[in-house]
């Protein structure tokens, strides 16, 4: 009070009141951008929420195909070692002679990282975060489609141009899980034995699996990590 009095004083009725007004003003100036700020914190966690759901489900896709690509590794491994070892054809082989074909298509759950890049990536305020969203959406997950669309490739390949005159039966869907299963029987496996275009294809085939389920884990890492980087940044802005 004596400081107000004082400044009454000095500057005498006037002038108190005009910088009454000022410091009014100023002080509305600072809610409205305490208010813009919340409200832009408020927006970017709930867009890191949408991410963390995305991602989640990211998550159990990769895990899921990270099963069925081993699945396919492990009977590129009985084909081949049936065929240098064994002199009679087994019927448990129609199963993996079938599963070495097994593939997987990803696609991730893009709809939180394309509101990021609709509002500017700038509306993540954590630059590190920021980078590391980039760098899984523009890089990684590229990265995988493209291995993924080469390991496809040289599957339809396969089965367009040596399955048909070498196989009776190819891929007949299970009832029990529609997008994998089925047998396939070879036609002469003596003969089939001694085929090194048949062997080099499944050779092939057991690098393309194992070289694409790499980077499926490495992904699949990556995505974990960054949900956590996500749930720390919603806790720090909450």
């Amino acid at each position: 009070m004596k400081i107000i009095k004082n400044l009454k004083g000095k500057w005498g009725r006037h002038g108190f009141e005009t910088l009454y007004v000022i410091v009014g003003i100023l002080v509305a100036f600072s809610l409205d951008d305490w208010n813009e700020n919340r409200k832009a914190q408020n927006t970017e966690i709930s867009i890191l929420n949408e991410l963390i759901n995305g991602l989640t489900m990211d998550s159990s896709t990769l895990n899921y195909n990270i099963d069925k690509h081993n699945q396919a590794i492990q009977s590129c491994e009985i084909v081949l070692k049936a065929l240098n070892e064994l002199e009679e054809y087994n019927d448990s082989l129609a199963f993996h002679f079938a599963a070495v074909h097994y593939y997987t298509v990803f696609a991730s759950t893009r709809g939180a990282y394309e509101s990021i890049k609709s509002m500017g990536f700038e509306s993540i305020s954590n630059k590190s975060l920021r980078f590391e969203i980039i760098d899984l959406y523009d890089q990684w997950y590229s990265i995988l489609l493209t291995n993924q669309n080469i390991l496809v490739e040289d599957i339809h390949e396969l089965k367009r141009n040596f399955h048909q005159d070498h196989f009776d039966k190819f891929l007949v869907v299970i009832p029990q899980d529609p997008w994998y299963g089925g047998e396939m029987i070879p036609v002469d496996f003596k003969q089939l034995k001694f085929n090194q275009q048949y062997k080099y294809h499944i050779r092939s085939l057991h690098a393309g699996q194992s070289h694409y389920n790499a980077i499926n884990r490495v992904l699949a890492n990556k995505v974990d990590s960054l949900i956590i980087s996500c749930q720390k940044e919603v806790k720090r802005l909450e």
